[in-house]
């Protein structure tokens, strides 16, 4: 008797565990506690409008699924360029900059390219009309080099001024350029969408949206040669979360809203507007074709002064590949 109602208590257990395992395995992964997950370090200029598919990925769960604690670091482009080549982080959101580092030789690739167009708009303090009253101003730009220097120089040579001679540029990074305009310490500059439509209710003005004006590589995937070699199982996994951050952005458009609402600290009607600008400037998949490559990176490195390179010494979108084609 006894033995029979520990036989029954023992197939109860059995069965418990079984519908517990089967109900749960879906949702292992996105459960696995952090030790076990794979620590990964990436530097970014800051939340903005150009990582959105990212914190998608990251909100979802994408990261976690394959097995991967991403910390994100907000760098400056010249800390972030030495970074890359040392070690100290393994990967970098930064195109333009990964960009200008193979082109000068250095051991360094983009995997992926999230954009090819700019999501800043030009915003300026309210004396200011035109672009040519930026003449002898102070303008705002996010480091020396970089994809949103070089925006900010076209569009001011494109308007009828010199860049060199005729602005005077001052490093202001994500997240201080609105008060710097309110305080007159800058007196315009390139704002991403989200800066720009607070600078607007705060009183700047918007003059142009940089997208209309210049494509540049804005946003992307940049990786040391040696972390390619050597980690490309882990590399790949963070692909596919990027990919998967890129699908489900333009999917699920509510889901996404709110994401931005959240990180970018902004209310409905600011995120719609966002959400409408950004939507199709991503790529689809990470992929650019090559002719579009070669044009964005000469007229880079052309303003940068720096000799032009194929587009194979600068790109690598191996691992994207074989992603897409689910090896």
């Amino acid at each position: 008797m006894i033995w029979h109602r520990r036989e029954t208590e023992i197939f109860a257990t059995t069965l418990v565990s079984l519908a517990c395992w089967f109900f749960f395995h879906p949702f292992l992964p996105s459960l696995a506690p952090a030790w076990a997950l794979e620590p990964v370090t990436v530097s970014y200029p800051g939340p903005s409008p150009f990582y959105i598919p990212v914190e998608v990925a990251r909100r979802k769960g994408f990261f976690r699924e394959q097995n991967l604690d991403v910390k994100l670091i907000v760098t400056k482009s010249d800390v972030d360029r030495a970074a890359l080549i040392t070690g100290d982080i393994n990967f970098t959101l930064r195109v333009s900059s990964t960009v200008l580092s193979a082109a000068r030789g250095l051991p360094v690739r983009v995997l992926f390219v999230g954009t090819t167009k700019p999501f800043w708009a030009l915003v300026v303090r309210p004396e200011i009309n035109s672009v040519k009253d930026l003449k002898g101003k102070v303008v705002g730009v996010g480091g020396t080099v970089g994809a949103h220097h070089l925006t900010t120089r076209v569009i001011l040579r494109q308007q009828g001024l010199d860049p060199d001679r005729d602005a005077v540029f001052t490093v202001v990074g994500v997240g201080a350029r609105v008060p710097a305009l309110l305080s007159g310490a800058m007196d315009g500059g390139l704002l991403d969408y989200a800066e720009a439509f607070r600078a607007k209710k705060a009183g700047m003005k918007i003059l142009l949206n940089a997208a209309d004006y210049h494509s540049i590589l804005s946003s992307g995937l940049g990786a040391n040669v040696s972390t390619v070699r050597q980690q490309s199982e882990q590399l790949k996994r963070f692909v596919k979360a990027n990919v998967d951050g890129l699908r489900v952005m333009r999917e699920e458009r509510e889901s996404t809203l709110r994401a931005i609402m959240d990180w970018l600290k902004m209310d409905h009607e600011t995120a719609e507007s966002i959400y409408q600008l950004s939507v199709n400037n991503f790529t689809k998949d990470g992929l650019a074709d090559e002719t579009t490559l070669k044009n964005l990176i000469d007229e880079q490195l052309a303003e940068a002064k720096v000799k032009a390179v194929p587009v194979s010494e600068v790109f690598d979108f191996s691992l994207l590949r074989q992603v897409l084609q689910g090896r």
